[in-house]
């Protein structure tokens, strides 16, 4: 895949859009899904809307692995992203500043790290002030900077795998939220098949050799599992058995993140 700029994807990080990103075809034709997925940022401040969570029992310690492929660290970039988020909803300064050193550490094997390394002082600061609204800020920019770097070093295709494991990271926090907070505002959270559709295209997009590797297929695979769960509604909210459904397949595709598999 080509792509000339992911402007709606950098826009979305940093809220000033809704839309989803432009993808451009091997045939050179723009993609552009007709939904928007949520950054991070936009997530957290839903949920903060719709009920008031326990977010520390949300927060996770980082266990970056060391994958051996480029689009594995920016799979595992994107549930870092917005792990960070997590912890910064959660009031834990320390968990932000334990997700950024992991995320600084991936994005130096993958050449991006400059831009990071140049916030890190700054989000450190404001982690031990509890500065949490400048925090969002910073961690908004983080996930921006890589974007771009991404798209100086012609790396489009990671900026799939990249929004991929946000988006995972935040639907298995939706689903964990809605086991004590049964409410179907938060429950409709998950009824996003829009939203998998869009990673699904950008999926479709990737390069051969991408597109069939091991990695790019369990994750097209899960997103299908994920968005037929999704679209199982009834009267306009997703069913029992849907909700039901869902967590067993984000875990499924997390665990693969956590050791991610060989390239084929």
């Amino acid at each position: 895949m080509s792509a000339r700029l992911f402007i709606l994807v950098v826009l979305l990080i940093a809220g000033k859009a809704s839309s989803g990103f432009a993808v451009e075809s091997q045939t050179g034709t723009p993609v552009a899904p007709h939904s928007g997925l949520k950054s991070a940022g936009e997530f957290f401040a839903e949920v903060d809307e719709l009920c008031q969570p326990n977010w520390s029992e949300i927060v996770q310690p980082p266990t970056a692995p060391n994958p051996p492929a480029r689009e594995a660290l920016a799979l595992q970039l994107g549930v870092l992203v917005t792990d960070a988020f997590a912890a910064i909803q959660a009031n834990n300064g320390q968990g932000v500043k334990n997700t950024l050193h992991e995320i600084t550490t991936l994005t130096k094997k993958l050449n991006l790290d400059q831009s990071i390394l140049a916030r890190n002082k700054c989000i450190s600061e404001f982690a031990d002030k509890g500065a949490w609204n400048e925090l969002q800020t910073e961690i908004t920019s983080v996930q921006k900077d890589v974007i771009m770097g991404m798209q100086r070093q012609n790396d489009h295709d990671l900026i799939v795998f990249l929004l991929t494991g946000s988006w995972i990271r935040q639907i298995d926090i939706a689903s964990t939220l809605l086991t004590t907070n049964p409410k179907p505002e938060l429950a409709a959270l998950l009824a996003q098949p829009s939203s998998a559709d869009e990673l699904l295209t950008g999926f479709d997009k990737l390069p051969e050799p991408t597109r069939k590797g091991n990695l790019a297929l369990m994750l097209v695979q899960g997103l299908l599992s994920a968005r037929s769960s999704m679209l199982k509604t009834s009267g306009g909210a997703l069913t029992d058995s849907a909700i039901k459904d869902l967590p067993p397949t984000i875990t499924h595709i997390l665990n693969h993140i956590a050791t991610p598999i060989p390239r084929s």
